[in-house]
């Protein structure tokens, strides 16, 4: 555990001293299958996109929220592995230098809604190209994420802020039996990254469990096949869940229901928690949002729907105030 600090030291801190430096790495030219093959290795929600010809160059950057928009707006018949990365990813790309301060990296993600930022540094050595549209003149130095954000903010700002200073509300929910294509709609209506899971009929105000984009992403296959030979090929990385049994309609794979893939049971905090106690949540789960309800042992037993959601977004949001 690294000593905590005050608000004013905040601003003392730069990207380099934020930002993951072995940043996972793909090519324009490689499909979605591969991509979604490796954020499930690499246990990632984003893989920066570097130059064919310059691999230290970046182009681009694909996220988990980038695959799934693409999918739900994509009408060509076609499998994952025949989407070339370049088509789905994001690339107007927000880079900084690595002694950019660490506050202002935070208010840039707040105020673009975005999960990440690209570092780059000078290139030592130019190989500039006359007529040639790629500027080589910065290299990929690393990539600074929410995900950082949330783990500095756990080890470093304990007793600055508390969770109900900074979750988000309204809190979406969805019913259990909808369909997963329904909550991904859902969450790029809203652009939110997860919604709470309600029971199908009564009770629907309790408090189910929540469905992330994590969760969706071990069935991004289904959202996108549309014939049965695309669910024969796929057929291993469909049942592969490490979380529970799943049974899928293999006559619809865009059927999919949230009932198969939601998180049950989610971990969740009381409003007046520590704002730091509910990063180090995050980051020792490995989750990006955690459900707030009421300091009261009525509302856990009842397990009602919560009164907002703290999320790595909002962690990011407090530490754009701390300077």
């Amino acid at each position: 555990m690294l000593n905590k600090i005050s608000k004013n030291d905040i601003k003392d801190y730069k990207a380099k001293d934020l930002m993951t430096k072995d940043v996972v790495i793909l090519l324009p030219r490689d499909n979605l299958l591969y991509a979604q093959n490796k954020m499930s290795r690499y246990r990632i929600k984003k893989i920066v996109v570097v130059d064919d010809k310059n691999k230290r160059h970046p182009v681009g950057i694909l996220t988990i929220k980038d695959i799934i928009k693409f999918l739900t707006l994509d009408r060509i018949d076609r499998d994952l592995d025949e989407i070339p990365i370049v088509e789905a990813m994001t690339k107007n790309l927000n880079t900084i230098n690595e002694i950019k301060s660490a506050v202002d990296c935070a208010k840039i993600l707040d105020k673009d809604a975005i999960s990440s930022l690209i570092v780059v540094e000078d290139d030592p050595v130019q190989h500039e190209q006359p007529g040639s549209s790629v500027n080589r003149k910065t290299v990929l130095s690393g990539i600074i994420t929410s995900t950082d954000f949330t783990r500095f903010f756990s080890e470093r700002c304990i007793g600055l802020a508390s969770v109900k200073d900074y979750m988000s509300h309204p809190v979406f929910s969805i019913s259990v039996n909808e369909k997963v294509s329904t909550a991904a709609k859902l969450m790029i209506d809203k652009n939110v990254s997860r919604v709470v899971v309600t029971p199908a009929s009564r009770h629907r105000d309790r408090l189910l469990g929540i469905l992330s984009e994590s969760d969706i992403s071990t069935v991004i296959v289904g959202l996108k096949s549309k014939s049965l030979r695309s669910v024969y090929e796929h057929m291993q990385m469909m049942f592969s869940s490490t979380k529970r049994n799943i049974t899928y309609n293999l006559h619809e794979p865009t059927l999919i229901r949230i009932r198969d893939i939601f998180t049950p049971k989610p971990t969740v905090v009381d409003k007046d928690t520590d704002l730091a106690e509910a990063a180090k949540i995050m980051v020792t789960q490995r989750i990006s949002g955690i459900p707030v309800i009421e300091s009261s042992l009525e509302e856990r037993e009842m397990k009602k729907q919560p009164i907002g959601i703290i999320s790595k977004t909002d962690i990011v949001k407090a530490l754009t105030g701390f300077e």
